[in-house]
């Protein structure tokens, strides 16, 4: 048996399998983060980045929210159709500014 997080008494509990599926979501549920407020130098530096990025094709890496585990992509900005996308190695992707929390270049 595979004693988990040091507890010997977890590693010998028996567990139905409708019981682990709750476990999981409750595990979920207790790890979900709330989305971070950005103050308005972080929203200026964050723009000034984007702006050279656009400008220069640099490649850059955005960090969007999510509550379970932020997701980062990597790619060249490109504006497309009044939005902003990230032209990555697995295709094209638009950028949800409302959940962007870091922009940073590479």
């Amino acid at each position: 048996m595979k004693i988990m997080d040091g507890n010997i008494f977890e590693a010998m509990r028996l567990v139905l399998p409708e019981h682990r599926e709750l476990m999981r979501q409750s595990q979920q549920e207790w790890t979900k983060q709330e989305q971070p407020i950005l103050s308005e130098d972080e929203w200026t530096e964050m723009g000034y980045i984007l702006g050279e990025a656009l400008q220069y094709q640099y490649k850059i890496r955005v960090t969007i929210f999510d509550p379970t585990q932020n997701v980062v992509w990597e790619g060249v900005p490109v504006i497309k159709y009044g939005e902003l996308r990230l032209q990555t190695d697995e295709g094209m992707y638009r950028v949800p500014m409302k959940k962007v929390v870091k922009i940073e270049t590479i």
